[in-house]
């Protein structure tokens, strides 16, 4: 089922999206993808119309509006938005199908950080909700010689205008969220940078813990069972001099540590 604008309708439409296209700064790409949901083509064909009729798909215009936040009724058009209300943040989860699937986790080792721990992290849509869903498992053995399994799952929640994937976890009392900011390689590759707020036990008892993760997959390897997916990787490896790389990418750009911030601004005025 398709919809038009034309008219006024259709210039007061193109001008409200170029607005919103103004507040951020993504390229055209990016920006189509990653807030509008849609291909760059259409972004275009929404902008600069090729003539004075716009013709899109329902469900396409719908989505749109909804994540440039522009009202239907200021276009003519008699539809009800997607509820933006939504504890999960509102989004469908079919938008977000490339985010499905089996991924890698890393992160460095709570005690010493000169390892880095292989975790297995599934998101799949929720059977309950119209969201994704996730689901890690930990099974490592710590830099003090304890062979540790931990399982974590429940729904993820994104706002759409952020871009990032906020997975809170509830355990006997103790609440763990992991924020990951997705970037997607072609037709079927991710990674996902962000940090992870838990609790560790480095100093003999347990303290609030912050951790930088990266995130790669989806990986297609099968298994009799995810936990043997599951390792550490030593340094001095091949694999772990790569993987710091990427570790210290995102330690450095893909998250935010204000004292860390403010420790270097603070060095440079010293210096200056």
């Amino acid at each position: 089922m398709s919809t038009s604008l034309s008219g006024r309708h259709l210039l007061r439409f193109s001008a409200d999206l170029r607005a919103h296209r103004a507040t951020f700064s993504l390229n055209d790409a990016e920006y189509a993808d990653q807030i509008l949901k849609v291909s760059l083509n259409t972004f275009k064909k929404c902008i600069q119309p090729d003539s004075d009729k716009l013709l899109l798909k329902r469900h396409t215009l719908l989505n749109i509006l909804a994540n440039a936040g522009l009202n239907p009724r200021g276009y003519g058009l008699a539809m009800t938005l997607p509820s933006q209300s939504s504890l999960f943040g509102g989004y469908h989860a079919s938008d977000y199908e490339h985010l499905c699937g089996r991924f890698f986790l890393y992160r460095r080792s709570f005690l010493t950080a000169r390892n880095i721990t292989c975790s297995v992290l599934d998101i799949r849509p929720s059977e309950s909700h119209d969201c994704l869903a996730f689901h890690e498992l930990h099974y490592y053995v710590s830099d003090s010689g304890a062979r540790d399994e931990i399982q974590y799952s429940g729904n993820v929640h994104m706002n759409q205008e952020r871009n990032v994937l906020s997975m809170p976890a509830y355990f006997e009392g103790q609440v763990r969220l992991t924020l990951l900011q997705p970037e997607r390689l072609g037709k079927s590759k991710v990674k996902m940078r962000g940090a992870v707020l838990t609790f560790g036990n480095p100093k003999g008892y347990w303290q609030p813990t912050v951790s930088c993760v990266f995130v790669d997959g989806p990986v297609e390897i099968k298994v009799a069972h995810p936990r043997n997916l599951c390792r550490t990787i030593r340094e001095g490896s091949e694999e772990h001099a790569a993987l710091s790389a990427e570790m210290a990418r995102v330690e450095e750009h893909a998250t935010i540590m204000t004292p860390l911030m403010w420790s270097k601004l603070q060095a440079g005025a010293t210096v200056a």
